[in-house]
């Protein structure tokens, strides 16, 4: 089921079937929807919030209780799950397919990743099968409301959809959301603006993904013809890894780029890709992001600091990550 999806997803579709499959995600996104979405982010971000605030003296695991599930939590949320038992299951298979698309992912988190995506399709069938019975306040529902007359949206490319939004706003926003309270609780100076003035979130976020997200590996590609690059010859057919973190710390783009400046112009960012292939889930993931450091920032009182001396890593790919984000909270 892993290769129907990789050979159906976006990426791999012609130039006009790619844009097609991108307008109908768009065309459901209207305003009414848009503020729903928004209104569901807060809700979600709000439940997993309200229980970690006036915890002064714990020490925290906001990984844990925090930033892994909420993104997957408002995916169920807008795919019209209701809360409860399926609800968490939702959550259970969308962390475990997302896992199978990693680079360089082991055979048995492939062999998993198949295992949830069957399940997580046919859960997302049924949602469709309902919805076009009487439709709701849901995304399902919008997206079967943008059909043409002459057209008929699949369950094949609802599956398709809402898998694309999980791959791009669960991993990416669990850990763009550990990255950003990180990041800010070690620039302290960064930290108390954003805390003074909570208009500077959308703007901190965008800065602290620029300079914070990437990591030392990226995203494997093959050269098509021999060519060189800084002095090293790269033959045709050899695997890269184009670096994120190296595009998004380039002098030549970005001025001081090893610092972080919320006053900086980002707009040329890669963190989310460029051109026709731009992430589907970019919005989503920014609103999540700000929401969820908008909440932390009432968690995260005043001196309270990351134990690195607690923290834990797994691998990922080629690479390792932090696996917790234990934060002691002043009183």
């Amino acid at each position: 089921m892993l290769r129907w999806f990789n050979d159906g997803i976006s990426a791999r579709r012609s130039p006009a079937e790619h844009a097609r499959f991108r307008q109908r995600f768009n065309r459901a996104l209207t305003p009414r929807a848009v503020r729903r979405m928004d209104a569901q982010i807060r809700e979600v971000v709000e439940r997993f919030a309200k229980p970690l605030r006036g915890r002064g003296g714990e020490v925290i695991d906001l990984v844990e209780e925090f930033t892994n599930p909420i993104p997957n939590t408002v995916i169920s949320r807008m795919t019209g799950v209701p809360p409860g038992a399926d609800e968490i299951r939702f959550r259970e298979l969308a962390q475990g397919f997302i896992r199978g698309f990693f680079p360089f992912a082991q055979p048995a988190a492939l062999a998993h990743s198949e295992v949830c995506l069957k399940e997580l399709a046919d859960q997302v069938r049924q949602i469709a099968t309902a919805r076009r019975a009487a439709l709701g306040e849901d995304l399902v529902s919008d997206l079967l409301r943008t059909q043409a007359q002459d057209e008929t949206l699949g369950d094949d490319e609802i599956v398709m959809l809402i898998s694309l939004l999980i791959g791009a706003g669960s991993e990416t926003t669990n850990l763009g959301g550990r990255i950003v309270i990180e990041t800010i609780l070690d620039h302290p100076e960064a930290l108390e603006r954003v805390r003074r003035d909570r208009s500077l979130v959308p703007r901190a976020v965008s800065e602290i993904m620029r300079f914070g997200f990437g990591g030392p590996a990226g995203i494997p590609r093959f050269a098509v013809r021999d060519f060189e690059l800084r002095g090293r010859a790269i033959r045709k057919g050899q695997m890269l890894m184009l670096s994120f973190a190296g595009a998004n710390r380039d002098p030549e783009v970005f001025d001081e780029p090893d610092r972080l400046d919320i006053d900086r112009d980002t707009r040329e960012s890669l963190v989310f890709g460029n051109g026709p292939h731009y992430c589907l889930g970019a919005n989503l993931a920014r609103q999540e992001m700000g929401a969820m450091l908008d909440a932390a920032l009432d968690i995260v009182t005043p001196g309270s600091r990351v134990r690195e001396d607690l923290q834990a890593f797994a691998p990922l790919g080629l690479a390792q990550r932090p696996s917790n984000l234990p934060v002691e909270i002043a009183r």
